[in-house]
Protein backbone atom coordinates (compact mmCIF):
# COMPACT_ATOMS: atom_id res chain seq x y z
CA UNK A 1 0.00 0.00 0.00
CA UNK A 2 2.77 2.33 0.94
CA UNK A 3 4.28 1.48 -2.59
CA UNK A 4 1.11 2.36 -4.30
CA UNK A 5 0.47 5.97 -2.82
CA UNK A 6 4.32 6.77 -2.52
CA UNK A 7 4.26 6.18 -6.44
CA UNK A 8 0.96 8.21 -7.10
CA UNK A 9 2.10 10.95 -5.28
CA UNK A 10 5.13 11.25 -8.06
CA UNK A 11 3.01 10.65 -10.98
CA UNK A 12 0.82 13.07 -9.88
CA UNK A 13 4.06 15.38 -8.83
CA UNK A 14 5.31 15.33 -12.99
CA UNK A 15 1.73 15.79 -14.15
CA UNK A 16 1.10 19.07 -11.89
CA UNK A 17 4.43 20.38 -12.79
CA UNK A 18 3.89 19.85 -16.17
CA UNK A 19 0.32 21.45 -16.41
CA UNK A 20 -0.15 25.03 -17.20
CA UNK A 21 -1.94 26.67 -14.08
CA UNK A 22 -4.14 30.45 -13.91
CA UNK A 23 -2.72 30.72 -9.98
CA UNK A 24 0.88 29.60 -8.98
CA UNK A 25 -0.36 29.64 -5.42
CA UNK A 26 -2.99 26.53 -6.30
CA UNK A 27 0.54 25.08 -7.94
CA UNK A 28 2.69 25.12 -5.36
CA UNK A 29 0.26 24.01 -2.72
CA UNK A 30 -0.69 21.24 -4.64
CA UNK A 31 2.93 20.25 -5.34
CA UNK A 32 4.25 20.86 -1.69
CA UNK A 33 0.91 18.71 -0.32
CA UNK A 34 2.00 15.56 -2.68
CA UNK A 35 5.70 16.22 -2.03
CA UNK A 36 5.17 15.86 1.35
CA UNK A 37 3.28 13.09 1.14
CA UNK A 38 6.30 11.29 -1.01
CA UNK A 39 8.77 12.06 1.39
CA UNK A 40 6.49 10.35 3.91
CA UNK A 41 5.80 7.22 2.13
CA UNK A 42 9.59 6.58 1.72
CA UNK A 43 10.15 7.49 5.16
CA UNK A 44 7.46 5.03 5.86
CA UNK A 45 8.99 2.29 2.92
CA UNK A 46 12.16 2.80 5.33
CA UNK A 47 10.91 1.82 8.17
CA UNK A 48 9.25 -1.09 6.63
CA UNK A 49 12.09 -2.46 5.01
CA UNK A 50 14.09 -1.82 8.47
CA UNK A 51 11.19 -3.73 10.43
CA UNK A 52 11.28 -6.66 8.28
CA UNK A 53 14.72 -7.33 8.27
CA UNK A 54 14.50 -7.05 12.50
CA UNK A 55 12.29 -10.02 11.93
CA UNK A 56 13.75 -11.86 9.46
CA UNK A 57 16.92 -11.93 11.86
CA UNK A 58 15.31 -12.97 14.67
CA UNK A 59 14.07 -15.87 12.94
CA UNK A 60 17.31 -17.32 12.23
CA UNK A 61 17.89 -17.47 15.75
Amino acid sequence: MVDAIMMLSFIILVLIGTTDFDNATTKNLAMVTFGIVGVIMVILRIIGMRQEAHRTQESDY
